[in-house]
């Protein structure tokens, strides 16, 4: 009987972890699956905090959100709807809002930073790949990278590729 009870025990363990991870790998790999593509301007960052472990850290022109693109004051860690239109190549933000947008390309980010302007954080500033492809990968994506992110309708977002201005990344 405590057998019984102990292995019913695991059982229900071992199917809520397996429940967990799915929906923790589903929802990173929603927006890829069907998701609207959009290609975002990586910015360059401060090289020696480029990266760390077996992942490129990006930046994104979208980071860095003006003031005057707001109607309403945004408080640190809100939430904020960032409105994108396609410019020259790349996608570029319009606007910002407390509320998810009725149509048009947004993307769904938190607000990391008040000063003169908004530093947005979007849970896509990490490109993760091999330990070697990150390492050769740090010259070309200081010179000019973008990175093609796929977006849900709420705004959720996941990065596809990252494409260097001289080709490959890492090679």
């Amino acid at each position: 009987m405590i057998a019984a009870t102990i292995l019913f025990a695991a059982a229900r363990y071992w199917r809520s972890q397996m429940l967990v991870h799915a929906t923790e790998y589903l929802s990173s790999v929603w927006p890829l699956w069907f998701g609207t593509p959009v290609i975002l301007k990586t910015a360059p960052i401060d090289p020696r905090s480029l990266f760390r472990g077996n992942y490129v850290r990006l930046n994104y022109d979208i980071s860095t959100i003006n003031k005057n693109v707001t109607k309403k004051l945004f408080k640190r860690s809100e939430v904020g709807y960032v409105t994108l239109k396609e410019g020259e190549g790349f996608f570029i933000a319009t606007g910002m809002y407390h509320k998810k947008p009725n149509s048009g390309v947004y993307i769904r980010g938190r607000i990391a930073g008040v000063g003169r302007s908004y530093r947005m954080k979007y849970g896509i500033e990490a490109y993760f790949m091999p330990k070697e492809n990150a390492q050769r990968a740090e010259r070309p994506v200081r010179e000019g990278a973008h990175a093609e992110i796929y977006l849900l309708s709420s705004g959720k977002a996941a990065i596809a590729t990252l494409n260097c201005k001289s080709g490959d990344c890492w090679n």
